[in-house]
């Protein structure tokens, strides 16, 4: 059971490049509500977070699974069951931020066509999501590879979330790691850091590298 409201939000922008594959082999409009059949409950005031959490040591991780190696503070939890959703879940003490990072395998997304379509239909299932605002939408080279990049704003209830996805292209694992980052809008400061020394500790292809 899905039991916080960010935890929501960042499996609903995994939603829209899972609704982004679909419309690539079948062209049919994205669903109107991506929430549906998710309930949750959850404290709607930020605790103010003590040293120990913000400066905790850090532990590293890899995934024989996805195929991804990274380090994270220790006082963070990483759920890597795929009980609630298919990917692992990297979150915060006080769930102010939630990272997802799931794959799809798809060999045909390898080839300039397949990137052009998915690039087309991640930004599509984004502007048809009524509760999400894209504010950036970026094809670049992140980490040495091929990657489709957002930012936005997802609204949910009263509160305000910020989400950054990263579809990074991987020829030799055959598909597209999928990395989003869902922070709470007024807990974005305090966790900058945070977030930018993870997402520069992650390496999409620890045993080897291709360019």
């Amino acid at each position: 059971m899905i039991k916080f409201r960010l935890l929501l939000g960042t499996i609903a922008a995994s939603i829209a490049t899972i609704v982004a594959i679909v419309i690539i082999h079948d062209p049919a409009p994205a669903p109107a509500d991506p929430f549906e059949g998710l309930h949750l409950s959850a404290q709607d005031e930020i605790d103010l977070l003590d040293d120990e959490i913000l400066d905790s040591p850090s532990v590293s991780y890899q995934s024989d699974t996805f195929g991804y190696k990274l380090s994270y503070p220790g006082t963070w939890e990483l759920d890597d069951s795929r009980t609630d959703f298919g990917g692992d879940i990297l979150r915060d003490p006080s769930e102010h931020v939630v990272i997802t990072i799931s794959e799809t395998k798809d060999e045909s997304l390898m080839t300039p066509e397949g990137m052009q379509n998915m690039a087309t239909s991640v930004e599509e299932s984004l502007r048809l999501d009524p509760s999400f605002t894209l504010t950036k939408f970026e094809r670049l080279v992140w980490k040495h590879r091929p990657t489709i990049f957002t930012d936005g704003v997802r609204n949910i209830g009263t509160k305000r979330f910020h989400t950054r996805e990263y579809n990074i292209f991987r020829a030799k694992h055959g598909g597209v790691l999928n990395v989003s980052i869902t922070t709470q809008e007024d807990a974005e400061t305090l966790y900058e850091e945070i977030l930018q020394n993870i997402l520069q500790s992650l390496d999409v292809c620890p045993n080897g590298r291709e360019m």
